[in-house]
């Protein structure tokens, strides 16, 4: 059954409405009622109300669901500036909310190589290649989502390749969990990371027979490579996001449960929404730094922030590696 997403103000609304009185809320009767902005009819429409899961059309004011039934019922809450959709028996659901992501890790990933999905190191290094083409020399190039695993083989790569195809930018890669890092040669020159590099504590470099730094760092090693790596400047940081939301938006995403940001991105995220620029319910993890948690926790926890789309009031601890990566 192909699904209807009508916007993401009206997702949002009836995520707002989910509650079993709300979901099979009716007109109040000899009563006149404002015309709603929005009429959805003919659609197979989930309310999330157990006692009544199934209606035929909702009716949006405000940007909040006034109603749920029949689409006669519904319609008598048109009037002339009210916009009226046929949704043709399609399924309209609840906004979703993705239980385990990262905000601001979304909004750099649209604006580096994307390799999810790649089938060869090949494959990679000729999506890293289209992007240098278009990239001043010396520039910095990220991607993340390669899986060696689904090469054919489960052998990490080796940086040679990867060197000889981008001599002129340093190059840092991100494994598809995000626990190891393929870079290139210039990116190892720019971290000064060579044999004599001590594995870092929680972290380690690959290295070949000879001791040299093979290309790929897991873990905490990747901070090595990373931390050269000129960060967004708050201005692109906030574009960033906010095609981040836009992304979210299209696939019916409303909230997200971002699993770990640091101090920096939470205030960026809190001033947005103090903007009005958010448009999203965002569950926030404080990620493991000492300073950050020392100054929330003498905040002290906060919820449903600015009309419920911020919430501050958990902590991101990290225990272990994973299972592509070989960290864990």
């Amino acid at each position: 059954m192909p699904t209807f997403t009508v916007s993401c103000s009206v997702l949002v609304a009836l995520l707002l409405t989910s509650a079993p009185h709300a979901a099979a809320a009716q007109p109040s009767a000899g009563m006149p009622q404002p015309p709603a902005d929005l009429i959805v009819t003919n659609g197979r429409i989930y309310t999330a109300d157990p006692a009544r899961p199934l209606v035929d059309a909702f009716a949006v004011r405000g940007g909040r669901v006034v109603f749920t039934g029949s689409a006669r019922e519904a319609k008598a809450l048109a009037g002339p500036a009210t916009t009226v959709v046929d949704a043709d028996g399609r399924t309209v659901i609840p906004g979703m909310v993705d239980g385990h992501a990262h905000f601001s890790g979304l909004a750099q990933k649209l604006r580096s190589v994307d390799l999810v999905g790649t089938r060869s190191l090949d494959e990679v290094i000729a999506r890293v290649v289209e992007r240098a083409r278009r990239t001043p020399k010396g520039t910095w190039i990220v991607g993340r989502g390669w899986d060696q695993n689904a090469w054919g083989h489960t052998a990490f790569p080796t940086h040679e390749a990867l060197s000889a195809a981008t001599p002129d930018h340093p190059v840092l890669l991100e494994r598809v969990d995000g626990h190891a890092a393929y870079v290139n040669a210039a990116a190892m020159q720019r971290a000064g990371l060579t044999a004599a590099t001590k594995d870092p504590s929680g972290g380690k470099i690959v290295r070949d027979a000879k001791g040299k730094p093979t290309g790929v760092l897991i873990d905490r090693a990747s901070g090595l490579v990373e931390r050269q790596v000129p960060p967004l400047s708050s201005q692109e940081m906030r574009a960033a996001l906010k095609d981040a939301v836009t992304r979210m938006h299209s696939l019916g995403l409303v909230g997200m449960h971002d699993a770990g940001a640091s101090r920096e991105q939470i205030e960026l995220f809190e001033d947005m929404a103090q903007q009005g620029e958010l448009n999203l319910r965002l569950y926030v993890m404080i990620a493991d730094d000492a300073t950050a948690l020392d100054h929330y926790f003498q905040v002290g926890p906060r919820s449903a922030l600015y009309d419920g789309q911020l919430w501050v009031r958990a902590v991101k601890l990290y225990a272990d590696g994973a299972m592509g990566s070989r960290g864990a």
